[in-house]
């Protein structure tokens, strides 16, 4: 019995996650359901191989002929997919949960030498009139007939768990899942869409849909947004919290006020649902950086790079919009079959002139001055770089970017050069239109800049900021949330150290300690500064963002310039600093 266990010990299958897809993923742009799972023990093709035919012998069973499989292979793991219909994902779920076990048994006790048949034993046969049950209590004929001719009539549509709309902002209407209409007595005309653009990358994407909201209200637009901290429909706040998902976009679209959207659209969202819409007229990918790897088998800079290229699956027509600069964007848009235009801060990136050279449409500086390049090669000069308050002054290389990519995108959606100009020119990194991005405070004579800088790319960016302002001593507060590895932790605490600061402080955010024990960050954060030749007594601790904020403003002097990296508290960090600022 003994040895019996210790043989099975060597086969692990871990089921990570299962969840839907209710919309086009990383695998495929199919509904249904997946499932992340890690291996070690046998070989991961032996698993898929498994899985496929037990998954084929449930759909057989549960009268689901129709639907499919895939599957992504990745360094410890195995995602795997199934179609079904969009009223039975749920379902679907329990069917692919079913599906693994059953493989899981059968690997198991094949490694045990023993036989395992799974399709005539009452334990599978219990199975599968439990599924066919759980698929009757979940179908809904009317609603897959409403999607149907929402489909034939080229309307657009949302459904979700409680509610099914047509149209899109003025034009929506919606019913209860469960009453509704008779698709005969709809008057399809009436529905329409609007302006719709999705904007995704590692940093930069908040910053951006705000930059596109005030470039459409310039424009005569009410812009709607969803971010990662709110969503909002013109200068209207309707929530606050992470709206980067589908719920975000479903809740503005079916807002009547709303003429444009523009949804930031998330990594996580992405891997977990699949894309919230199937079409839109354009999108933006800002950059790609390492950041959040080892999550649903993600785990690599070029697999990240693939999950945020799915917003390319929802442009039938529209133009992509990308980063030249971003050596993994450049290495992924040969896979992408979408129009692109490319965005750069040099007008000789290699890119830009190959692009240009095919008619292609591109977004440069040119001493200084932001310009557009048409399909046809005619330029815009739209607006010069210190013309741009978020820029300070051209400091700010990653707003310089950040601009270049909402100006691309603006054009893309046909809006006019002196509603992107008026725009660029009005906003700024303040804490009311860009919260927590690039704050900047004068307290007395020094300078502060409050960010939310939270990978090594982001912190690298403000670090450049900082650098390229001129100040009598730099001074940094850094934290870092707990689901960092201790190597993610020391790479960002390395890039803040590059700024040279006179003084840095680590706070602890004990919201994201995420089973770290309190002070193992601060602790991490002082042993690689004083590693890389910081003196000890140069390296504060705190107990939170406002304890930090204390501790660098008692140590700001004239010409001073403090940079807080604060990932919570921000409400608290930005009262504190307007009061020192008015004193």
């Amino acid at each position: 019995m003994k040895e019996k266990t210790l043989k099975s010990e060597k086969i692990k299958l871990i089921l990570d996650d299962s969840r839907r897809l209710t919309g086009k993923s990383l695998l495929w742009d199919k509904p249904g359901a997946i499932i992340d799972v890690f291996v070690s023990g046998v070989d991961k093709n032996q698993v898929v191989e498994r899985w496929l035919s037990c998954v084929q012998q449930l759909f057989n069973d549960v009268d689901w002929q129709t639907e499919s499989s895939c599957y992504r292979v990745f360094e410890d793991g195995v995602s795997l997919a199934i179609s079904a219909p969009l009223d039975a994902l749920y379902a679907a779920c329990e069917l692919n949960e079913a599906a693994f076990q059953l493989t899981q048994n059968y690997l198991m006790a094949k490694q045990e030498n023993e036989d395992y048949s799974f399709n005539n034993n009452e334990e599978y046969q219990a199975i599968v009139a439990q599924l066919k049950q759980i698929i009757a209590d979940e179908v809904n004929p009317s609603l897959m007939h409403l999607i149907a001719m929402a489909k034939f009539n080229n309307t657009p549509y949302l459904v979700d768990d409680d509610e099914f709309s047509l149209g899109y902002g003025s034009t929506v209407q919606c019913w209860n899942i469960n009453a509704l209409p008779d698709p005969n007595n709809i008057n399809w005309s009436q529905y329409h869409n609007i302006p719709l653009a999705l904007v995704t990358g590692t940093n930069g994407k908040s910053t951006s849909v705000r930059i596109m909201s005030e470039i459409f209200k310039a424009a005569g637009k009410c812009c709607g947004v969803t971010s990662t901290d709110f969503i909002r429909v013109g200068d209207n706040i309707i929530d606050h919290g992470d709206y980067s998902g589908p719920s975000g976009a479903r809740m503005l679209l079916r807002h009547q006020d709303a003429q444009v959207a523009i949804l930031e659209v998330a990594r996580g969202g992405i891997l977990r649902r699949g894309l919230p819409i199937d079409h839109a007229d354009a999108a933006l990918i800002t950059n790609v950086a390492e950041d959040h790897l080892g999550q649903y088998g993600i785990n690599s800079v070029t697999a990240l790079a693939q999950a945020k290229a799915v917003v390319a699956k929802a442009l039938t027509k529209g133009t992509l919009v990308l980063n030249a600069d971003d050596a993994n964007l450049v290495a992924l848009a040969p896979t992408l079959s979408a129009t692109i235009c490319w965005f750069s801060l040099s007008e000789n990136n290699q890119i830009l002139t190959h692009h240009k050279s095919q008619g292609g449409a591109i977004c440069f500086v040119r001493q200084q001055m932001l310009i557009y390049c048409d399909l046809l090669g005619h330029e815009s000069k739209i607006i010069s770089v210190n013309d741009i308050p978020m820029t300070f002054n051209g400091a700010a290389k990653h707003n310089i970017l950040n601009a270049l990519g909402a100006i691309a995108l603006a054009k893309s959606l046909d809006v006019s050069n002196n509603a992107i100009t008026s725009a660029l020119q009005s906003f700024s990194s303040n804490v009311d239109e860009n919260p927590g991005r690039g704050n900047q405070f004068e307290i007395g004579n020094a300078k502060v800049i409050m960010d939310f800088a939270h990978n090594v790319h982001s912190m690298e960016a403000m670090v450049s900021t900082a650098e390229n302002m001129t100040a009598t001593h730099k001074l940094i507060m850094i934290s870092h949330a707990g689901d960092r590895s201790d190597q993610e932790i020391i790479n960002m605490t390395k890039s803040a150290l590059k700024l040279k600061p006179a003084l840095i402080v680590a706070a602890e955010i004990k919201e994201y300690l995420r089973c770290r024990k309190l002070g193992e960050i601060s602790a991490l954060i002082t042993k690689t500064a004083i590693a890389s030749g910081m003196e000890p007594n140069k390296v504060m601790f705190a107990d939170d963002p406002c304890d930090g904020t204390n501790k660098i403003i008692a140590q700001l002097k004239e010409g001073d310039l403090a940079l807080l990296m604060v990932l919570s508290d921000r409400d608290k960090v930005v009262e504190l600093l307007k009061k020192q600022a008015t004193k």
